[in-house]
């Protein structure tokens, strides 16, 4: 699979569901995304929350894969030695 042009700016939107996958790791958290997806009506905004660093790739894939639109993977620091993610995807039928 080719790089995934990710954009990293939050994107101007306020999310219609958040998923918490803090302290999960995105294999054991992609369960909990895809029944936020499968609930969501086109044109709602799913904001994932996660602190593995998976999820700069494995978000971006997951929405290449599906017809949803990845608006922004934001990295910021959650501790001095944590990062955390926020993914932001717009839901598409």
């Amino acid at each position: 699979m080719p790089d995934l042009d990710v954009p990293d700016t939050e994107p101007d939107v306020d999310p219609d569901r958040t998923v918490d996958n803090r302290g999960r790791g995105c294999a054991n958290g992609i369960v909990r995304v895809q029944r936020a997806l499968e609930d969501l009506p086109p044109g709602s905004v799913l904001e994932i929350q996660s602190t593995d660093r998976r999820a700069k790739t494995e978000y971006p894939k997951l929405a290449a894969e599906t017809p949803h639109e990845l608006l922004a993977v934001v990295e910021s620091r959650r501790r001095v030695l944590r990062k955390q993610y926020t993914t932001y995807l717009e839901i598409h039928e």
